[in-house]
C-alpha cells in the first residue's frame, strides 16, 4: 500500500509568516497538492479538508505540535482523531520523539503522547480555574483591572469645545494639546460619550 504524505501549516498568531513551516516540509517530498495551509488566524478550513483526505497509514507532517490546534485539550482531541480513529501517522518536525513512525510499537508512542496531552489539558484547566478565582478574589478586594480612566484637564476640555465650535482649526488645537491627530480624535470621541462636550 502506497503511503500518502500530507503537510499542514497554519498561522498561529495574527501577522505571522508561514515561510518557516512551509520550508520545513521540503525534505519530506510532499507534493504541493498535499500541503494544506490555513493562512488566517482562527481559520481551519484547510485543516477540515485535510482530515477528509487522511486515510489509515498516511503520514501527516507538521512543524510544531500547536499547529494541530489551540489548547492542549483540542490538540489531544485532534491527536486521537488522527492517530487512533483515522489511523494515520504524525511527524512533528520540532519534536522528533513524537513521530508515530519511530520505534518498535506505534501504539505505545500514540498512547504515551495522548496521556501527556491529556495531563497538560487538565493542568491548563486547573490553571484557568485558579486564575479565574484569583481575579474574582481581587475584584472583591477592590482591585481595579485595566487602564485607569483618563482625567481631562479644564484646558483640554476648553480646547476641544473651541475646536467643536470651529473657533480653533485642527492644526491649532493639535499644537495646544500637543497630541497626534488620531489621539486627539479618540479623546474627542470619549468626551462626547461622557457628555462633556457637544
Amino acid at each position: 500500500m502506497q503511503v500518502a504524505k500530507y503537510a499542514y501549516a497554519r498561522v498561529l498568531q495574527k501577522g505571522q509568516s508561514l515561510n518557516k513551516q512551509l520550508q520545513a516540509f521540503s525534505r519530506f517530498g510532499i507534493p504541493k497538492d498535499n500541503v494544506f495551509v490555513d493562512d488566517k488566524s482562527g481559520m481551519r478550513e484547510a485543516y477540515g479538508n485535510l482530515i477528509q483526505m487522511l486515510k489509515k497509514g498516511d503520514l501527516l507532517v507538521i512543524k510544531t505540535l500547536n499547529a494541530l490546534n489551540d489548547g492542549y485539550e483540542n490538540i489531544s482531541s485532534d491527536w486521537v482523531r488522527i492517530t487512533d480513529v483515522i489511523g494515520a501517522d504524525i511527524c512533528i518536525i520540532d519534536m522528533p520523539a513524537l513521530d508515530t513512525r519511530a520505534g518498535e510499537d506505534r501504539k505505545v508512542i500514540v498512547a504515551a503522547v495522548t496521556q501527556v496531552l491529556n495531563y497538560c489539558a487538565e493542568k491548563e484547566k486547573t490553571q484557568s480555574a485558579l486564575q479565574a478565582k484569583g481575579i474574582e478574589s481581587a475584584k472583591q478586594r477592590g482591585v481595579k483591572f485595566g487602564r485607569p480612566p483618563t482625567e481631562y484637564s479644564e484646558e483640554f476640555i476648553e480646547a476641544v469645545c473651541k475646536f467643536c465650535k470651529k473657533e480653533l482649526t485642527l492644526e491649532q488645537v493639535l499644537a495646544v494639546t500637543r497630541m497626534k491627530q488620531s489621539s486627539f480624535y479618540y479623546h474627542v470621541k470619549k468626551l462626547k460619550q461622557l457628555g462633556m462636550v457637544n
